[in-house]
């Protein structure tokens, strides 16, 4: 009834009705609050929401796609982990058509940013750490191993030291996943402003998103698998 309510509303930038979602409009990709914050970032948002994804698998064999630049990059992928919401109301949600019977809902549910630290890009962060670190080297991949690691059979002994344990994980994350990223400046107000907008929907973000479900359930799960490696 809440999103039903909301879709028979007139978007406030386009105008069309059944499109307004309460955040984004489906149609024109206006986010009305962080339109009247600043205009600009909210034109590098709307593209990060409405992103040219990459296979993982594909950037991890040519990394020279992923560009040499700050910006912000969206992980999406194609479970919600155990947890359940009306995937239509979130606004990173991406619909990806695989051919003419089937398709695969891809959620937005972590961001992060390059250039906080002078000279990381975003083929540092994407290829350099998400794709290739252990456990202390990305967050992303130790709260992957965390919530992952039975059913892949991850040792927590090796927290994801060497090319075996390695390789499962980035296995599991070529077929699941989806990366996409954004060019930007000012890839920290970005990322600040996405989080606070909707944070509630980026699940395996925990730093700084005090508005994430998840957060203690995550912070336990890491401290498990942390703690099962000693």
């Amino acid at each position: 009834m809440f999103f039903n309510w909301f879709r028979s509303k007139k978007c406030p930038n386009c105008n069309k009705q059944w499109s307004w979602d309460g955040y984004k409009c489906i149609r024109c990709g206006y986010i009305e609050k962080l339109s009247k914050k600043s205009p600009v970032l909210s034109s590098e948002i709307m593209d990060l929401f409405d992103p040219v994804t990459h296979s993982p698998q594909e950037i991890y064999c040519q990394k020279e796609l992923i560009p040499e630049n700050p910006g912000v990059y969206a992980w999406y992928f194609d479970t919600l982990f155990g947890n359940s919401f009306v995937s239509n109301t979130v606004p990173g949600f991406i619909t990806i058509e695989i051919d003419s019977s089937h398709t695969r809902e891809w959620f937005l549910l972590y961001i992060g940013i390059a250039g906080k630290r002078e000279g990381r890009t975003l083929r540092d962060r994407i290829y350099g750490d998400h794709l290739n670190q252990n456990s202390a080297g990305s967050t992303l991949r130790q709260t992957l191993a965390a919530l992952l690691w039975s059913e892949i059979c991850l040792n927590p002994l090796k927290q994801l030291n060497g090319d075996n344990e390695k390789q499962k994980l980035n296995h599991w994350i070529f077929q699941h996943a989806r990366v996409a990223w954004l060019k930007s400046d000012n890839p920290g107000k970005v990322e600040k402003l996405m989080i606070k907008e909707f944070g509630r929907y980026f699940h395996l973000n925990i730093q700084g998103n005090k508005n994430n479900p998840r957060r203690k359930e995550l912070k336990q799960l890491r401290k498990n698998w942390r703690k099962a490696g000693k």
